[in-house]
Order: structure tokens, then C-alpha cells, then sequence
């Protein structure tokens, strides 16, 4: 139950994260934010484990939201199916950038602990 509510967390906070990036400061220093978010999510994971399930649902979702935001496109069905390709394949790069965001700010805390 515990974990859920965390994942639940992380979720909502990478949604905010994303609909904040896309109206206040649009640009690409959003990757500022972005990764002082991730670091903190892995410092604040309890494991390894933890902080990589994390920063995918952290990235996978700020990017999902953040690129949803910013269609402007058609909205035909070839323009719609390829604008979902585009979104999924830049959900998962942004899933990989939350793992490592998340996995650096787990490994400094345990080198901080020593």
C-alpha cells in the first residue's frame, strides 16, 4: 500500500512538473528542473530498485504530459497516429532519463551514508 501511494506520488508530481515546465519557463533550461527533480526522487527512494521503478513513472510521465501539451498538430488519423508513435518513443527516452536521474540521486545518498 505504501508503495503504491509513493508511486502515486511521483506520478502527480511529474504531471505538475510537466503542465508548470510547459507554461512557465518553456525553453529548453526545463532540463534543470527536471533533473534537480529526479535526483531528489532517487534520494528519497529507500532502494536501488525503488528509485529505477521511480524515475520511470517520474520521466516516462513528465514526458508523456509535456509533449501532450505542446500538439498543436492535425487531427486526422494519420497525423493523430503519428504524433502517438512520436510521444511513446520520447516517453521511453524520457523513462531511460528519469531511471538515471533517479539511480544518481539514490547512489549519492548511499555515498553520503558512508
Amino acid at each position: 500500500m505504501e508503495r503504491r501511494v509513493k508511486y502515486i506520488a511521483v506520478a502527480l508530481v511529474a504531471i505538475l512538473l510537466s503542465i508548470a515546465s510547459y507554461y512557465l519557463f518553456y525553453g529548453w533550461y526545463n532540463v534543470f528542473p527536471w533533473a534537480v527533480v529526479a535526483l531528489t526522487i532517487g534520494y528519497f527512494s529507500k532502494s536501488r530498485n525503488e528509485s529505477i521503478i521511480n524515475g520511470t513513472i517520474f520521466g516516462y510521465l513528465l514526458f508523456l504530459v509535456y509533449i501532450y501539451l505542446g500538439y498543436k498538430g492535425k487531427t486526422d488519423t494519420t497525423s493523430f497516429i503519428h504524433f502517438i508513435l512520436f510521444n511513446l518513443f520520447f516517453s521511453v527516452v524520457g523513462s531511460i532519463a528519469g531511471i538515471v536521474g533517479s539511480f544518481l540521486g539514490n547512489l549519492f545518498k548511499r555515498k553520503l551514508r558512508r
